[in-house]
């Protein structure tokens, strides 16, 4: 078996699976979450991510896991800089991979600061596009 990863990339579905106890995601989420707490794993992310999960939590969930996720997970992440010439670079995946896996631009923006600046530590995600990217995925537990 493999061991627990140092660091974890999080991308916004394992966020909004945490604390959003309707999800499908949810349980696994958990297991995740648990598994990265023993092993003090470093949880990074960039700040398109952390705008996509106060926006999906406030919409889906409500103001006040919104704001709790504002006010105590973002302190604990390592937010991982996105410059202008990721932005730019993040516009060339989007066309030439979002034609047929309906990518969203902060999807690719974690591409490229994954694929140059991180390369490789496993993505907390549910979310398909990540693998579909050839970007590692933190396995099922």
């Amino acid at each position: 078996m493999t061991p627990w990863p140092g660091r974890i990339f999080c991308d916004t579905s394992f966020f909004f699976a945490c604390l959003e106890p309707r999800d499908q995601n949810h349980s696994p989420a958990l297991l995740w979450l648990k598994a990265s707490q023993q092993h003090k794993s470093a949880f990074l992310t960039t700040w398109d991510i952390l705008s996509e999960t106060v926006t999906l939590l406030r919409r889906k969930s409500g103001y006040r896991i919104a704001l709790k996720f504002v006010e105590e997970i973002i302190p604990s992440l390592r937010l991982v800089p996105t410059d202008e010439s990721v932005r730019q670079e993040a516009l060339t995946v989007f066309k030439r991979f979002a034609t047929d896996k309906k990518l969203s631009f902060c999807d690719c923006v974690s591409c490229v600061a994954l694929s140059t600046d991180l390369d490789p530590i496993p993505t907390a995600t549910f979310d398909v596009h990540f693998k579909s990217l050839g970007l590692p995925v933190l396995p099922l537990i």
